[in-house]
């Protein structure tokens, strides 16, 4: 007997929700063992008597992130300078190549997408030297004075393609008026920049919080450290691991939960800036 389309469609929801479950329990296990894991006293962890839950749930060890807060304002800094400064830089520097037409732009163009091709471990070694020749080794200032230089490729090409979404009528109409570059651009493209501005610091911001490599090369100093750089180094001796899991499992959802927060709350905006900055104008 064939089956009717409702009763088709009710076996298509069934198959896709059940998959769908699957994969949100084969992602979200290892975040929610962590978590578990947090709330072990390390005596139970040690202990012979293996057991998925801790007997009691223990959030003492969520303590641990008080003897980092003196690396919370290092990271902040070098979150938020970046998060402010790429996104603007970027617009700025995407502006004349969406919107402006000038001698040579397809080759400038090219060069900076070109950029995309050079891997970031060819870079590291020049500007290593260059930083330590300016004095900005163990210094914050390494880690985000690149943010005041165009704010990369990848970013100037996303919001080129979402300027070139927004009707060049409001220019033409802001020249009639009077107008100039700056004023066009600071007072009519700008405004409406703010998804992919938006979507370009949360996705800065997530990759700088959780960021080891760069700390790890520029800064030395023990108080120059972020929260990563300093987790790292507190956690590499293997009898430390041992014999404070639980709290290395609560420091790693206390770094983990900035990133969750921040992408449930902006989501759907992030999603809406790339949506149309994917879309050629």
């Amino acid at each position: 007997m064939a089956m009717n389309k409702k009763q088709k469609k009710i076996i298509d929801l069934t198959v896709k929700y059940f998959f769908s479950a699957v994969l949100i329990v084969f992602f979200f296990f290892p975040f929610l063992f962590m978590i578990n894991k947090s709330m072990f006293t390390i005596d139970e962890l040690g202990g012979v008597d293996v057991h998925f839950f801790p007997n009691h749930f223990n959030l003492a060890n969520y303590k641990v992130f008080a003897d980092y807060l003196s690396y919370l304002g290092n990271t902040m800094q070098v979150v938020l300078i970046n998060c402010v400064f790429i996104p603007l830089t970027a617009c700025l520097s995407a502006y004349p190549l969406a919107r402006r037409r000038f001698h040579g732009k397809k080759v400038v163009f090219l060069i900076i997408m070109a950029t995309v091709m050079m891997p970031g471990v060819v870079l590291q070694i020049p500007t290593y030297i260059m930083f330590s020749g300016m004095g900005l080794v163990d210094n914050l200032a390494s880690l985000w004075v690149q943010a005041f230089f165009g704010g990369g490729a990848l970013n100037i090409f996303l919001v080129i393609q979402f300027m070139r979404t927004i009707p060049k009528d409001f220019d033409e109409a802001a020249k009639i008026d009077g107008a100039n570059a700056f004023q066009i651009f600071f007072l009519i493209i700008f405004p409406q920049l703010f998804n992919v501005m938006l979507y370009i610091a949360i996705t800065v911001g997530i990759g700088l919080w959780m960021d080891f490599q760069g700390p790890l090369i520029y800064l030395v100093s023990e108080e120059n450290r972020t929260l990563a750089l300093q987790f790292y180094i507190s956690y590499t001796n293997a009898t430390t691991v041992i014999s404070k899991q639980n709290e290395l499992a609560a420091m790693a959802v206390c770094m983990t939960i900035p990133p969750i927060v921040l992408f449930l709350v902006f989501q759907k905006k992030m999603i809406g800036g790339i949506k149309i900055g994917g879309v050629k104008g």
